[in-house]
């Protein structure tokens, strides 16, 4: 081979290396900037990710913060519940043992009321065991009051009475548990307070 041909083969050789060298660097240059620019990207990624990760962390303890106040709220309604129950219950017993006079005192006042609230031309209703105690009171009643009537004595409760108009058409239920129940909301927030300290 000649030296021209050397020399020409050696140019050649020498501008092919040159421009292998420039794609090699160019494609690493491209590599490194794929490279770079996936980092970010997972970066960026994992960053989201751990966001949404504790928002809903955050929203998984808000959610069981609120169920466990939930339960806490409902454990003391349950217990002031069965307070007032207690009381009403413990109320009904101790109105169910009041001696002849005491009841009979009471039971006017149940039926002056029964009378404020329908007028005085009225039936009364007892239970069965209050029947004397209530005819007393309406003989002495009589004269200020000369429309009640007695209605019968088959009442189905703890003590007091119910009053209608001859129609039936005004009822009043002055019953004991009756008055307990229009109390009951009363009681409760009373325990409460109690419960509270």
């Amino acid at each position: 081979m000649s030296k021209a041909s050397a020399d020409t083969l050696q140019k050649v050789s020498g501008e092919f290396e040159g421009e292998v060298l420039a794609d090699l660097q160019e494609g690493r240059e491209q590599s490194l900037a794929i490279i770079d620019t996936a980092k970010r990207e997972a970066r960026e990624e994992v960053s989201k990710i751990l966001e949404a990760s504790l928002k809903q962390a955050e929203a998984l303890k808000r959610q069981i913060t609120g169920a466990a106040e939930l339960e806490a709220r409902n454990a003391q309604l349950r217990v002031l519940e069965k307070a007032v129950n207690e009381a009403v219950a413990e109320a009904v017993s101790g109105i169910s043992k009041l001696e002849r006079k005491r009841c009979e005192a009471a039971l006017g006042r149940l039926i002056s009321e029964g009378v404020d609230a329908i007028g005085s031309n009225a039936k009364v209703f007892c239970a069965a065991k209050d029947k004397a105690a209530v005819a007393s009171v309406m003989k002495e009643m009589g004269r200020q009051h000369p429309g009640l009537s007695e209605g019968g004595s088959n009442l189905e409760a703890s003590g007091g009475v119910v009053l209608t108009t001859p129609d039936g058409s005004i009822r009043f239920d002055n019953t004991f548990e009756a008055r307990l129940e229009r109390m009951r909301p009363i009681l409760r927030k009373d325990v409460a307070d109690l419960l509270s300290g």
